[in-house]
């Protein structure tokens, strides 16, 4: 199969570049100009910050009778090259077999982020959350209450309103941590889809990356939070009419585009200053902050064996199961 897999391959060569070469100029064509307005080239010089990064990972293995995950988050505080962890949660568990097991625990991974931010965010002068900041709202319409205990939460056998209360209590999060670290929270994308900027087929990052080379900045998008997205909710209440800022960074030539967002309005010289602190701790375009702190969380192969070795579950059937049969 393989091998005949190579055989397009050569066969399509020239067609498949022909192809790349059109859609490339296609970007161009539409966009070029207002790139040009947008796209400032700066290249950044390190100025030293201290950084809390936080992420989180998840390990979530179905099997016929449940879902057993595993969910955790660590915040790191970071100097220059010196990077530390200095707090973490986790929870583990399982979930009865059901549709909305894979979309609790993401949210239970999300509460567990912004617990560490809020309990960690004075001990430096930046916040470096990983992901957009929209995503981590979720969408709270027609969701109200107040908020409940995490383990209570997670224990609720009513699935959907377990995630209506997951994603009300991460809404009251974030209302806190914008209250408390307004300015210093960098919510940082590497891998945004978000299209506001060009209005494209493809993704702002992807067009920025194709046409540009150098260290820089796009000038700023102000936009607000949705109301129709926030839970009812008194502390919730407080993210209406919230504005954020959202605008792509390259920290270091020919590497990837970063998407930034934080609340409040930012200009020109603003931009140019975090890009001087991210610079201070860049590892190949990347901050390392972040980057330590995702592979710290990261549940790798060997560690999910370990897991279901210990519960016994290595020969348990699961959703996935059935390929192994003929190996």
């Amino acid at each position: 199969m393989i091998e005949r897999a190579y055989e397009e391959l050569a066969n399509n060569y020239p067609k498949i570049l022909e192809k790349i070469r059109f859609y490339s100029n296609s970007i161009n064509d539409s966009v070029k100009d207002k790139l040009k307005k947008i796209w400032i080239d700066y290249e950044p010089t390190a100025v030293n910050k201290s950084f809390i990064a936080i992420d989180g990972g998840e390990f979530v293995k179905e099997l016929r009778v449940g879902t057993i995950f595993l969910t955790n988050a660590e915040a790191v505080y970071g100097e220059g090259v010196n990077v530390s962890s200095i707090d973490n949660e986790i929870k583990m568990g399982v979930f009865r077999p059901g549709n909305l097991a894979k979309e609790r625990i993401s949210e239970i991974m999300n509460i567990l982020e912004l617990s560490l931010a809020l309990r960690n965010g004075n001990k430096a002068e930046y916040i470096l959350m990983d992901g957009s900041l929209r995503k981590k709202l979720n969408n709270g319409k027609d969701i109200e209450g107040e908020e409940k205990d995490l383990d209570e939460i997670i224990n609720d056998e009513n699935e959907e309103e377990s995630l209506k209360n997951l994603i009300l209590k991460s809404q009251i999060l974030i209302s806190r941590l914008i209250q408390n670290y307004d300015g210093k929270i960098l919510w940082i994308s590497k891998n945004s889809k978000g299209r506001e900027l060009f209005g494209e087929n493809i993704s702002d990052i992807t067009v920025i990356e194709s046409l540009t080379e150098n260290p820089g900045f796009t000038l700023p998008f102000v936009h607000t939070i949705d109301e129709k997205i926030l839970a009812k909710n008194e502390e919730v209440r407080n993210l209406e009419g919230v504005e954020i800022s959202s605008f792509y960074i390259r920290l270091e030539k020919g590497q990837r585009v970063l998407k930034v967002d934080l609340t409040g309005r930012i200009d020109d010289d603003g931009i140019k200053k975090i890009m001087d602190s991210l610079y201070s701790v860049s590892i190949k375009g990347y901050p390392y902050p972040l980057l330590k702190v995702h592979y710290d969380v990261k549940v790798n192969k060997e560690d999910r064996q370990r897991i279901l070795s210990i519960l016994g579950l290595n020969h348990m059937r699961g959703n996935s199961w059935w390929p192994n049969q003929f190996f």
